[in-house]
């Protein structure tokens, strides 16, 4: 029995990987998940770079409350955000983030759809960056 098991799971497999359906990324190889701390250390290395952008898709109203410095803000909620993003440099390096992880995931596909393909999505957001002691504007 295990001998068509082990086969089914390998014609699975290549099927997958054939058609392009098992990349191991579900946003696609553009995009990065990283923790708060790499996302600290990333900033402090490249922050002072102009093709390195600290973008922030929050509400404008959150932001407002306090963001990480040097972060440009465009609201995943804006029915604009798709067209916004679209304008964006491709060549620029990108590290987004939100309140807690969710809607800088799914921008940051949105942004890789739209052919961004230098990005980095902190994970845990604002929320994870302030609980470790970074510091917001």
């Amino acid at each position: 029995m295990r001998g068509v098991w082990g086969y089914a799971v390998f014609v699975v497999l290549a099927v997958a990987v054939l058609s392009g359906g098992c990349t191991g990324d579900e946003k696609g190889p553009a995009v990065r998940d990283i923790s708060v701390g790499e996302a600290h250390a990333l900033i402090e290395k490249r922050g002072e770079n102009s093709s390195f952008v600290i973008l922030d898709v929050r509400t404008p109203e959150e932001y407002a409350a306090g963001h990480i410095g040097g972060a440009v803000n465009i609201d995943y909620y804006s029915p604009s955000f798709a067209a916004g993003v679209g304008a964006l440099d491709p060549t620029n390096t990108y590290l987004v983030y939100c309140r807690t992880g969710v809607r800088s995931a799914a921008a940051a596909g949105i942004m890789a759809e739209k052919g961004l393909s230098d990005l980095y999505n902190m994970e845990g957001g604002i929320t994870a960056w302030t609980a470790a002691g970074y510091p917001l504007v």
